[in-house]
């Protein structure tokens, strides 16, 4: 069936070159208006949901002993959030390895937030590959943020 379909498309090239080449310049340009409006919608998405951060800090001084991680959430975008969830990352000064263990706690914000809106709450230690001594000695980033806009 292939290969009927394709003799029919070389021979109408043969036959009607002129046509089928304008033809296919046709459906070039309309392939690349769709692609072009699909990145560019794409390129918009990623622009507004990095326009919200999200920060981690430990802080005994901010938080209790059972949440002693600072979150940040702040919205510099235009749009309304709905949800913000996220992963921890944590590292020991000088090392590259992940200590915590990938996957085993996604964390997540729930209030809603206007635009140039922050919220600050206080989170669990994810949990660790190995026991650490000095808990407030690892560096803690943020992984993985997803985004749920209004």
């Amino acid at each position: 069936m292939k290969w009927i379909v394709i003799a029919i498309v070389l021979s109408l090239f043969i036959v009607f070159p002129k046509k089928m080449f304008g033809g296919l310049g046709v459906l070039v340009l309309a392939g690349s208006a769709v692609g072009g409006f699909l990145y560019y919608q794409d390129w918009a998405d990623k622009r507004v949901v990095e326009a919200v951060s999200v920060s981690v800090e430990y802080s005994l001084g901010f938080c209790d002993e059972s949440s002693p991680l600072k979150i940040t959430v702040d919205n510099l975008s235009d749009k309304i959030v709905r949800l913000v969830e996220w992963n921890i990352v944590a590292h020991q000064v000088g090392f590259s390895n992940d200590l915590a263990i990938s996957g085993s706690q996604i964390y997540s914000q729930h209030k809603v937030l206007g635009p140039k809106m922050h919220w600050i709450g206080c989170v669990s230690l994810p949990k660790l590959k190995r026991d650490i001594e000095k808990v407030s000695e690892l560096m803690f980033s943020i992984k993985d943020k997803d985004v749920v806009f209004e």
